[in-house]
């Protein structure tokens, strides 16, 4: 897991301005610090963010046609709602982001945390993933699928509900997680790391009924 690589002086900036003037110039937005920002709309546009610190920033569907983020930090942020569809995370960090049915489709993630974000019913859709992190996040009734990854880990989550679709788990060790009532489809199921009561209540998804065995006479 490589982390973001962050220059240690950054400019203060205004996210509006800072965009307005990359579009404006056709460059990308580099070395910069937002704080209380919110992400303007940037209908049809590609934009690059490298090597930005965003701090209680908010970001809402702005109609950008791709957005990436390379060595960013995004910490306390509000991303409720947003949807990135086709955009690209490289040595990324959430911290402790509000990220309530946030949408990643068709979007590389490589190198990124997800640490203590709050992601009840977020999404992951036709995604290629490698050394991804989610360690203590609230993922209740999030949903995966299609999720393509190469060291990927949960760490202390909390999965109830969620839903796992054509995401092979061969390996995950999940028995730090909570997962009451996920649902899960039975190929995605195979080699997923887990706990004796976690199993049991997977035990469902395969059909089965547990009972007590029969006291010997």
């Amino acid at each position: 897991m490589l982390p973001p690589n962050v220059p240690e002086n950054l400019t203060e900036a205004m996210l509006e301005e800072a965009v307005s003037q990359a579009v404006e110039e056709g460059t990308d937005i580099e070395n910069c610090r937002f704080y209380g920002d919110s992400l303007p709309e940037l209908p049809g546009e590609v934009l690059e963010f490298s090597g930005c610190c965003f701090e209680k920033c908010t970001f809402r569907p702005c109609g950008a046609e791709r957005l990436v983020f390379v060595d960013c930090v995004l910490e306390k942020c509000d991303l409720s709602g947003m949807r990135f569809e086709k955009c690209t995370f490289q040595r990324a960090v959430f911290r402790n982001c509000r990220m309530t049915g946030t949408q990643f489709t068709a979007s590389p993630l490589m190198n990124v945390v997800f640490d203590g974000c709050l992601m009840d019913f977020a999404g992951f859709a036709e995604i290629k993933a490698q050394h991804v992190l989610f360690s203590e996040c609230v993922m209740k009734e999030c949903g995966f699928y299609r999720f393509r990854w190469q060291d990927w880990t949960l760490r202390a989550c909390n999965l109830n509900r969620a839903e796992i679709r054509e995401t092979s788990m061969k390996g995950m060790d999940v028995t730090s997680c909570e997962m009451e009532g996920i649902t899960v489809d039975i190929p995605s199921l195979y080699g997923m790391k887990v706990t004796r009561d976690q199993a049991s209540s997977l035990a469902a998804l395969l059909g089965l009924v547990i009972k007590d065995a029969p006291q010997p006479l």
